[in-house]
């Protein structure tokens, strides 16, 4: 990935700083670590390739994200997984590491990928960013949400079927042992 983008975040953030106005920078800060986690999360790409997080003893990168950077598991697994999404969507990746989108917005393509597919979110990949440039990841997510279920619209059925087969039991410790209040439906064997 070029570095030249990120490099003019940082360098933007820094002039603002000395001699812009709060608002401007503000906006110049937030681009510059938004720039700044797309850097992380490819070279945590190439720290998985090259497994040199086992020199400081973690058997996972998760584990060495959590040990070395003390970040959450949580975190951790978002940073692991935003690296996975770069790598596979570059123009993603482009606007991450020049801060035009920021880690919440790799989080939401990250679902894509996932829950739709690589083939649908690659063909889908400049629109959605065109999405992601302009709006807050809660919308793309609304958006990448709206994809997935006019791709599977039977997804949904399935789901809600699923759901609807499951019985709600309730069991209460008693002195004597347990007790569950109400009755069950008799099931045939």
């Amino acid at each position: 990935m070029d570095s030249a983008p990120t490099i003019e975040a940082l360098r933007v953030a820094s002039r603002v700083l000395d001699c812009g106005s709060d608002r401007d920078a503000v906006k110049a800060i937030q681009r510059a670590q938004d720039a700044l986690d797309a850097v992380k999360a490819e070279r945590l790409a190439s720290l998985q390739t090259s497994r040199d997080f086992e020199l400081d003893g973690a058997s996972t990168l998760s584990t060495w994200v959590r040990n070395e950077l003390r970040l959450s598991a949580k975190e951790a697994s978002t940073l692991v997984s935003a690296a996975a999404t770069c790598a596979h969507l570059p123009a993603v990746a482009e606007a991450a590491a020049a801060g035009q989108i920021r880690a919440a917005h790799v989080a939401t393509f990250t679902y894509g990928l996932k829950h739709i597919g690589y083939k649908v979110v690659t063909d889908s990949e400049s629109w959605l960013l065109d999405v992601a440039k302009t709006c807050e990841p809660n919308e793309l997510f609304r958006v990448i949400r709206a994809l997935r279920d006019a791709i599977y619209p039977e997804e949904l059925d399935k789901d809600w079927a699923k759901g609807m087969d499951k019985q709600d039991i309730q069991v209460n410790a008693v002195p004597q042992g347990f007790h569950e209040p109400g009755s069950r439906p008799a099931t045939s064997a």
